[in-house]
């Protein structure tokens, strides 16, 4: 496959620049720029592993194969979209608080915790045991940033890391399940939810 050359970011010709990137904001939230500098540094790394979640999560959706394969598949379309959603209201907060998300395939990597699969195509079980170290590497990350926010008093930060745990952590038992059975999905577990 042929590689592309070149800029993989560009600048516009024109406009004005209303933010440099790293910088942080006066925020109507009267978080202490200090504080809110700490904190937007701690979801960007939500942030970006979120998103790699998003792209693994969405890979596997577009290649499952095997038993109960449309099944599975329809729970990692599910999946996507919630994991897409947390990515999204971490972006929100971040601008909130006065920075700017890592939003370029370079500052996203850097950033991020959660690793991408190679382009490779692998079984379904080996493709769901990335998925769930990804979601672990991700929960973990969004406890501590909980905690982290409470420290820094920005309790609207606790609460949203908080309600999004909820979802990704029910998403990754669902994995869990899937993976216990030794022909892999079990109706039923996709049934319940």
């Amino acid at each position: 496959m042929a590689q592309k050359q070149g800029r993989l970011v560009r600048e516009p010709d024109t406009g004005e620049r209303r933010q440099e990137w790293g910088t942080i904001a006066e925020n109507a939230l009267r978080i202490h720029p200090a504080d809110a500098e700490v904190i937007v540094d701690a979801l960007s790394i939500d942030h970006a592993g979120s998103f790699n979640l998003f792209y693994l999560l969405r890979k596997h959706y577009w290649t499952a194969a095997g038993a109960e394969h449309e099944a599975v598949a329809t729970f990692l379309e599910d999946a996507y979209k919630l994991v897409r959603e947390v990515n999204d209201e971490l972006a929100i907060r971040i601008v909130e608080l006065g920075g700017i998300p890592p939003n370029t395939p370079p500052t996203l990597q850097e950033r991020a915790e959660v690793h991408l699969e190679a382009e490779d195509l692998y079984d379904l079980r080996a493709s769901l045991k990335g998925d769930l170290e990804g979601y672990s590497t991700l929960i973990v990350s969004m406890r501590e940033h909980v905690a982290l926010a409470e420290e820094k008093a920005d309790p609207g930060t606790a609460e949203l890391l908080r309600n999004h745990l909820e979802g990704l952590e029910e998403d990754a038992h669902v994995i869990e399940q899937l993976l216990e059975d030794d022909t892999l999905v079990r109706a039923a577990v996709l049934k319940e939810r």
